[in-house]
């Protein structure tokens, strides 16, 4: 079996940052569904889980070639196998856009420490 990338995206992002965002509930619709949100919750609102979802869909919106806009933050979600494994779900803008492309299936990785989040997307045919 052959892999063929059609799109990569990383990114990175002081949590700090996200924490200071998340102090404005506005923020928070405005990026996450309810569904990523209930996780977040069970998680203890941990920021350092917010800022890596987060960061997750920054790399897939440049994995897909796009910017802020022109996919909704809620076209993309980050969501979580039984086990834990990050998968994600498109809609709306951002699936059109992977359809355009021809991809099939995002990959996407998560890490964290104390300071800074990050995630890569990969986007395959």
């Amino acid at each position: 079996m052959r892999l063929v990338i059609i799109g990569t995206g990383i990114d990175i992002i002081e949590v700090r940052r996200i924490q200071n965002a998340c102090r404005n509930p506005r923020f928070i619709k405005k990026v996450f569904t309810e569904e990523e949100w209930d996780y977040i919750e069970s998680r203890g609102k941990n920021m350092q889980t917010v800022a890596g979802n987060f960061a997750a869909k920054e790399a897939v919106m440049k994995a897909l070639g796009t910017g802020f806009g022109s996919v909704g933050w809620k076209d993309i979600q980050i969501l979580r196998e039984p086990e834990g494994k990050p998968y994600v779900q498109l809609s709306g803008r951002a699936l059109l856009r992977m359809s355009e492309l021809g991809g099939k299936k995002v990959w996407i990785s998560i890490s964290h420490i104390r300071e800074f989040a990050a995630a890569q997307a990969i986007i395959e045919d």
